[in-house]
């Protein structure tokens, strides 16, 4: 008959406390630098290991091309983009206007249609209108010319040109 393997026995060692040496300290750099770019902006770039500088460097050796930029390189603050967004559009301040828009609807359509359904906002000369209910949906889009002729009465002529009707 067959005997089964027998199993080592696992030993422990004890170490004592004073024999432990401690840890090394973790060597802190910065994550990121400042640095000045191009068009005159200062950004915050991510600061590469010294490994991974040279593995740049030898691949724009190898291929004969300046390293780029690291893919983080280019991060900008959100207020910067906005800022420059919002200069390069055409905006007046009444395009933001809830009021008006609010006062213009009620004038353009009846006091239970004024309930029921919302001037969202007018973009690109589409006024953009939610309903709660798609009987009202069914409404608003029949009476879609008398719409926009009393819109433009409110807010201007040619301010809308067609109206687009969205349940929910």
């Amino acid at each position: 008959m067959a005997t089964a393997p027998r199993r080592k026995r696992k030993t422990t060692v004890v170490v004592p406390a004073e024999a432990a040496a401690p840890l090394p300290a973790a060597e802190s750099r910065p994550l990121f630098r400042q640095e000045t770019f191009a068009d005159g902006s200062v950004r915050p770039v991510r600061v590469q290991t010294a490994a991974e500088e040279h593995r740049a460097q030898a691949l724009a050796d190898f291929f004969g091309a300046a390293p780029g930029l690291p893919v983080r390189a280019n991060l900008r603050d959100m207020d910067s983009i906005l800022a420059e967004l919002v200069t390069k559009l055409d905006i007046r301040e009444s395009d933001f206007a809830p009021d008006i828009l609010s006062s213009a609807w009620q004038k353009a359509v009846s006091p239970f249609l004024a309930t029921q359904a919302q001037l969202i906002s007018i973009d690109k000369k589409t006024a953009i209108v939610r309903t709660s209910h798609p009987a009202v949906r069914f409404e608003l889009q029949r009476l879609r010319p008398q719409i926009i002729r009393a819109l433009n009465a409110s807010l201007g002529e040619g301010c809308v040109r067609t109206v687009r009707i969205a349940h929910g």
